[in-house]
């Protein structure tokens, strides 16, 4: 017996050492997986607690003054939360007017921007657009003026030194963040400036897309990370002042809470505030000398240079100056993914890796502006200023545009509206619908994105015909042609698929259920849903756990298919309304003894 607990202790330690092993061996390849590869995005609560951090960093200092790093840290605190009521945000506004009631020679107020000039009166713009747009309605334009005076002939900005130059493409960058939020609060900047600065870029972009700091120096117009990102951003910002929805504009953009209207869709909201354009604010409406086409063509190729030369760990200069471009770009573009890269998860881990005991990011020269660059990119602060929250992304707005990604051939890439896209394939809606029932097929997104085109601008009546099909694919595995094929159904102008449609709010996929619901507002021109919510989830704390979701998703369901299902009984055709289970269903039951 004691020999046999000898053995037995002996086997438990060598068990117990060969499990030790295997966790040790199991730990060094995931922390070298980790090193090497793509991992999960941290929690949020890792991120929270690093943005915290670096706010008390940066509030450390308690008056930054008239300088261009108190608008820095003014936007960064407002873009992470911060109230713009609180009394470190009032500092920082007391700053800001102070350079609107500067003396000229003449003895008369003036608009002035601080030390960093043009940079200063850009995140100027960008603070008090965030702060209050109306309320500060005089200072924004009176910003913008300055702004449009200081740009040079060639489209570009740069410092006030009067000395030959070929502009900068950091400081243009910023000037143009700028002008964008004074369009956003209702300033129209004139075309020509947005097509100078257009024509700027096109003309000092590099063949493979790449941008360099100062294209007339020798010594500075090398290619640089930091550089692409603001060159090809700045490029997406104006494409969206020329151009926005492909279409000339004819105004100031819209404000960064008010909703895009869906390029498919029905609920198209009116905005009853915008104001009358003026004679002068006319005139300032010229036609641009810049072409669409020309300006996609610029930002595919600094797109696809980007995703060619991503790097987000071994950047020697202002790594989150870089990082701050990825996320505007991303933000513009509508895309969780660059090419195969998802670019917030891989920037808020080299972030949380790099934070500084104190809470501060190291940076070239200037701490302060490298922590705010984090907290920018961590707090996705581009996002914010769109006004866009969580929603499943419709169909027909783009897969790729929806977070999926790049293909991996870019030649087989196009630019539209601001957003990446495959290019499209023909029009015909049986091949359409062949290669959605291929579960192998390889062009699922440029199949989905043809199909809603195809379906919305061509004859309904090929629709129709092809319903029986289309109702198979309600069932297929994929979610997304699950989606594709109820919106589909929905735009038959049939009552009868609306069982379909009613089953699909209880579809595993919660953009399933949430484009039925959106389908049968459709089919049934009832434009408020019935009362209920388009998304369950858009309201709800984003820390709220999975389980609190599921239960308010499932209750949202329950009520919609109630709520659907009591119209559809009230509108379905008449050979319907005698079905023999609903006639048993609706009779009292026989007691019986």
């Amino acid at each position: 017996m004691k020999n046999h607990c000898a053995v037995q202790t002996r086997f438990s330690t060598f068990k117990h050492a060969r499990v030790y092993f295997r966790t040790c061996l199991c730990g060094i390849i995931l922390s070298i997986a980790f090193q090497n590869t793509a991992s999960a995005q941290p929690p949020k609560a890792q991120i929270d607690a690093a943005i915290k951090r670096g706010i008390a960093f940066l509030k450390q200092t308690d008056d930054y003054r008239t300088t261009g790093m108190n608008a820095f840290v003014a936007y960064t605190l407002l873009k992470a939360g911060e109230s713009p009521e609180s009394p470190y945000i009032q500092t920082c506004l007391k700053n800001i007017l102070f350079d609107h009631n500067r003396m000229n020679k003449d003895g008369e107020l003036e608009y002035r921007p601080g030390s960093d000039f043009n940079y200063c009166a850009g995140v100027q713009l960008m603070v008090l657009e965030a702060i209050n747009p109306e309320k500060y309605q005089d200072e924004i334009r009176a910003t913008a003026d300055f702004l449009i005076r200081t740009q040079h002939k060639s489209g570009s900005w740069y410092y006030p030194q009067d000395i030959d130059h070929n502009g900068d493409t950091s400081i243009t960058q910023y000037a143009i963040l700028g002008l964008w939020a004074a369009e956003r609060a209702g300033v129209i900047v004139p075309t020509s400036v947005w097509d100078k600065a257009a024509r700027w870029h096109l003309s000092t972009q590099y063949p493979d897309g790449a941008f360099g700091y100062h294209p007339a120096s020798a010594s500075e117009r090398a290619p640089l990370h930091t550089m692409g990102v603001a060159g090809t951003g700045s490029m997406y910002v104006i494409s969206m002042q020329l151009y926005p929805d492909g279409q000339l504009r004819s105004g100031p953009v819209k404000k960064a809470n008010q909703e895009k209207k869906k390029k498919f869709g029905f609920l198209e909201k009116v905005d009853l505030t915008q104001k009358e354009k003026t004679k002068e604010d006319e005139n300032k409406l010229t036609k641009p000398t810049i072409s669409f086409n020309a300006l996609e063509a610029g930002k595919s190729k600094g797109l696809g240079w980007i995703v060619k030369n991503y790097n987000v760990r071994n950047l020697n200069r202002w790594p989150n100056y870089y990082l701050y471009g990825i996320e505007r770009i991303a933000a513009i573009a509508d895309t969780q993914n660059l090419g195969p890269y998802d670019w917030y998860a891989d920037g808020a881990r080299q972030l949380l890796l790099t934070q500084q005991d104190d809470g501060s990011w190291k940076g070239t020269h200037n701490i302060k502006a490298s922590t705010c660059l984090a907290i920018i990119f961590l707090s996705k602060a581009t996002v914010k200023t769109l006004g866009r929250k969580y929603k499943p992304e419709p169909v027909g707005s783009g897969l790729l545009a929806g977070g999926r990604g790049l293909p991996k051939n870019l030649a087989e890439v196009q630019m539209r509206n601001g957003k990446v896209e495959n290019k499209k394939l023909s029009g015909d809606l049986s091949e359409l619908l062949a290669q959605l029932e291929d579960p192998a097929n390889a062009d699922l997104e440029a199949a989905q994105e043809t199909l809603v085109e195809t379906i919305t601008l061509g004859d309904r009546e090929e629709l129709i015909n092809q319903k029986d099909r289309v109702l198979k694919l309600v069932d297929a595995r994929s979610p997304d042609v699950r989606r594709t094929a109820v919106w589909a159904l929905s735009r038959t102008n049939d009552f009868r698929v609306s069982p379909y449609l009613i089953r699909a709010l209880k579809d595993p996929d919660l953009s399933v259920r949430i484009e039925a619901r959106n389908g049968l507002c459709t089919l049934s021109r009832k434009i408020r849903g019935l009362g209920m919510p388009e998304d369950p989830l858009a309201d709800v704390a984003e820390n709220l756990d999975e389980k609190e979701r599921i239960k308010i998703v499932d209750k949202w369901s329950d009520e919609a298919i109630k709520r659907w299902q009591k119209w559809y009984n009230s509108v379905k055709p008449f050979d319907e309304k005698f079905d023999l289970f609903e006639v048993l269903n609706e009779f009292p039951q026989s007691k019986t003894k």
